[in-house]
């Protein structure tokens, strides 16, 4: 995301009291935020927070078309690519796993919190206990897509970094088209070797492979242990290590 851009604009004058709160978990400031590295994703992901917060009734879910709708988020999404954002910008968010989304017909999508709340609403809507909002209709079934080879990068998410869920499947599936497979199956095992399971991380060394190669960014991660080594080594005192460290 830039930084340093100036603010255009008349300043803001400051919060009115008394005026109506939206409240975010603190997940989201310390282990969101944090991960989210595209500024249409990030203003899409605030701004459903929003507007789903301040539904009301048992159904608590935005469609997309509404969104699309609000004046508040177009202007916000302007600078990162207007209206054609939005979609994208969804998909990253059901992709990280902020978001979820459930196909309803003429191509429109309903979007949920990935909190209990929401996963218990979307459940709701599938087993058709919750009612659509007006005039929305589920989409037509359609043939599940062909299941990734299990010796592949599924397998390996599940055995590397968690159970595996229909959105990360998809994220997988659309890496899978983008990289090399073995790319992919390469990135998960790296995160794990980095203690940090999660799709979004081995995403990351992805598009860092892709920017800079995977055989360069391979060897930085290599130099970088062989230094380590050779540090500690240098500091190794053999069998008095323990009683140096302890003194």
């Amino acid at each position: 995301m830039s930084a340093g851009r100036p603010v255009e604009g008349a300043a803001f004058e400051g919060f009115v009291a008394g005026g109506a709160a939206t409240t975010l978990p603190s997940q989201f400031f310390v282990e969101l935020l944090p991960a989210i590295d595209d500024e249409a994703e990030l203003r899409v992901t605030l701004y459903a927070l929003y507007a789903i917060g301040r539904q009301r009734g048992p159904l608590r879910a935005v469609r997309a078309s509404d969104l699309a709708a609000e004046a508040p988020l177009r202007r916000a999404l302007a600078p990162c690519g207007g209206d054609d954002a939005l979609a994208p910008a969804i998909e990253r968010a059901v992709a990280r796993g902020s978001l979820l989304t459930l196909a309803l017909d003429e191509g429109e999508t309903l979007c949920f919190v990935n909190n209990e709340v929401g996963r218990r609403s979307l459940d709701r809507v599938r087993s058709g206990a919750a009612t659509l909002p007006e005039g929305a209709r589920l989409a037509a079934s359609r043939p599940e897509p062909a299941a990734l080879d299990p010796s592949g990068p599924a397998r390996v998410y599940e055995q590397e970094i968690g159970l595996l869920t229909p959105s990360t499947s998809g994220a997988l599936a659309a890496a899978c088209e983008r990289y090399p497979e073995e790319w992919v199956t390469d990135a998960l095992h790296e995160a794990a070797r980095n203690n940090a399971r999660s799709w979004a991380y081995a995403e990351a060394i992805l598009r860092r492979w892709e920017r800079e190669g995977k055989d360069e960014g391979s060897r930085s991660t290599r130099d970088a242990s062989a230094q380590g080594a050779a540090a500690r080594a240098a500091r190794d005192h053999g069998p008095y290590e323990r009683v140096i460290r302890r003194g």
